[in-house]
């Protein structure tokens, strides 16, 4: 079971709890490089300001990581050409309030939808709001609109060779590394079988196999020939998912992991960095999808009754009302104010997840607005003004995935040093306004999240182990038949592993101290033993995967019998699920139901 916040206390531990993330230096020297790597050019050549409006699109190396090369390259491309472009139109309704706020909403809409379809994850629409609220307070942009535009380009394509350096080095670098980062979420579910850690470790290997078989396979390029490296890579990670399926098996089965298993996972943990051939070549057939692919995630995003059209809907009404209160008001940077509502609702969390971003992002710049003014105060310029900002732009990446709040405690200070190149005209006025325009963005993004479409976006505990049970009678007919590899078959299966992840994540969900149904938490049960169905299910469909070998067709997992009476129980959660392959987890989830009845 995952933590829950239950009280104000608890919110606050949260607020200030350190996550389980590595420390990725080679990130975080990468995105200092490039921050202050154009500012440092620019300084060079007479060009401070130009320097420093290129940084925006340094902003790209943000992006990216752990992205195989081929498919990175077209990703960043992609991504700096939207800085420009964000900044380029910012520019153009400069001239005009009203125009600007049309536009930097517009904006807000575009990139959260265009960041959710691709994938780039955190930080997201943000950064592109950013970039265009920017270019809307540059005082007369909309006379250089085209310059700006080309300087931020330049920042971007600067970005974009810092992050491909590493494929003269390791060409399949990001694939080793997700595999391996695999096999020791694997080897954690195998030690914790028989465990109360057991949950824990099962959830997070299967979304570390997820991952890797979105790197393995989702992106890579469909027309390109795999080389001999991406094939075993590939051989090596379904072994490994083998022995995934094992250890869930063995504790559903309530015995030890088979030894074999364990030998397997040492062998697959030294041949990572250098994979051995195969026996047989890895077909397209042998592998999963790797989740659904940039138009699957658009339809879904769109489609009636999607919890995202109520995001873009947040976001745009956001958008619009923190531009017109700061408007109104006569907030010095009103663009502020926009990108903190944005930045509030455009991830698309749940009540928690938006009080934990908000309180997060307007404490953490209120703490920032003291660390910017002991830099702004040095007034750095220069060679120590590109240094100042390469060194907090690596903190950025480096604090960031560990704790939100520190993150940002970093990144205002970053921003006004851009902005104000250094040395600010009131340095006490800019701090204050600062402050204010954050605390109105934030206001108004919780504000908007409470009252506009109110609870469309929370997950129906009831519909989602519906859903599941429906994606699981998708794929019992495949385990009857031994037809796991068919194209009907993997795109059941690619459902099916999404699902896991949205039971999971609906633990997460209205778990405040504040703004909680009061019925919330007596789903878990029936949540808990919904992923216990789903995770025997897949773990099945790769025992049949196993006995599949050239000339020799599968062998069932089930008898026909058996997936019948599987499929009615599915069909029918409180009627008894008979004996056999999912009998207890069905069994469970039926025991679970009444408690969510009462």
């Amino acid at each position: 079971m995952v933590a829950v916040t239950t009280s104000w206390r608890a919110f606050a531990r949260d607020l200030v709890r350190l996550q389980d993330a590595r420390l990725d230096w080679w990130d975080a020297v990468r995105a200092g490089t490039c921050a202050g790597g154009v500012v440092l050019i620019g300084w060079s050549v007479g060009e401070v300001s130009a320097g420093l409006t290129a940084s925006i699109g340094a902003f790209t190396a943000l992006f990216g990581n752990g992205r195989p090369y081929r498919h990175r390259a077209r990703e960043l491309a992609v991504i700096a050409l939207a800085f420009a472009l964000a900044v380029t139109i910012g520019a153009l309704a400069e001239s005009s309030v009203v125009a600007s706020i049309l536009v930097v909403a517009a904006m807000a809409v575009v990139a959260t939808a265009l960041c959710r379809a691709f994938g780039t994850g955190p930080p997201g629409a943000y950064m592109f709001v950013l970039a265009g609220a920017t270019g809307t307070a540059i005082p007369g942009a909309a006379t250089e609109p085209t310059r700006l535009g080309l300087l931020v380009l330049a920042g971007g394509a600067f970005a974009w060779v810092a992050h491909m350096a590493g494929a003269l080095v390791a060409p399949r670098g990001p694939e080793k590394a997700t595999v391996a980062t695999a096999v020791t979420a694997v080897s954690g579910l195998l030690d914790a079988v028989g465990t109360d850690r057991y949950r824990e470790a099962r959830d997070r290997a299967a979304r570390a196999m997820h991952a890797c078989w979105v790197v393995l396979v989702r992106q890579q390029s469909p027309t390109a020939r795999p080389d001999r490296t991406l094939e075993r890579l590939r051989a090596l990670a379904l072994d490994l998912h083998g022995v995934l399926a094992e250890g869930i098996t063995a504790q559903d089965e309530r015995r030890a992991v088979d030894p074999g298993a364990a030998a397997r996972l040492r062998t697959l943990a030294g041949a990572v960095a250098h994979p051995p051939a195969t026996p047989r070549s890895v077909g397209r057939i042998d592998m999963p999808l790797g989740g659904p692919g940039v138009g699957q995630t658009a339809r879904d995003m769109l489609a009636r009754g999607s919890p995202w059209r109520a995001v873009l809907v947040r976001v745009g009404i956001a958008a619009l009302v923190a531009g017109a209160v700061g408007s109104l008001a006569g907030l010095h940077n009103a663009y502020w104010a926009v990108a903190a509502a944005v930045l509030v609702l455009c991830q698309g969390l749940g009540w928690t997840g938006t009080l934990e971003r908000g309180a997060l992002r307007l404490l953490g710049t209120w703490i920032g607005l003291v660390l910017a003014a002991a830099v702004l105060a040095l007034q750095p310029s220069g060679v120590w003004l590109a240094a100042t900002i390469a060194v907090l732009q690596g903190g950025i990446q480096l604090t960031m995935p560990r704790n939100y709040g520190l993150g940002v405690i970093l990144v205002t200070p970053t921003a006004l040093t851009i902005g104000t190149a250094g040395h600010p005209a009131d340095l006490g006025a800019l701090l204050l306004a600062r402050g204010v325009d954050t605390a109105v963005g934030v206001v108004v993004g919780v504000l908007v999240f409470l009252l506009v479409v109110p609870g469309s976006v929370r997950p129906d505990p009831a519909a989602l182990i519906a859903a599941a049970l429906r994606d699981v009678a998708r794929v019992v007919p495949h385990l009857a038949d031994a037809t796991t590899a068919s194209p009907g078959a993997r795109e059941a299966r690619r459902d099916l592993a999404q699902r896991q992840f949205a039971l999971a994540d609906a633990h997460h969900v209205d778990a405040a101290p504040v703004g909680r149904a009061v019925d919330t938490t007596i789903w878990w049960p029936a949540l808990d033993a919904a992923r216990a169905v789903v995770h025997a299910t897949l773990a099945a469909c790769w025992s049949v995967d196993a006995t599949r070998s050239p000339g020799h067709a599968a062998t069932p997992f089930v008898t026909a019998d058996r997936a019948d009476a599987i499929l009615a129980a599915l069909g029918d959660p409180a009627a008894a699920p008979g004996d056999g392959f999912l009998a207890p987890e069905l069994e469970a989830l039926r025991r679970a139901l009444p408690q969510v009845a009462t």
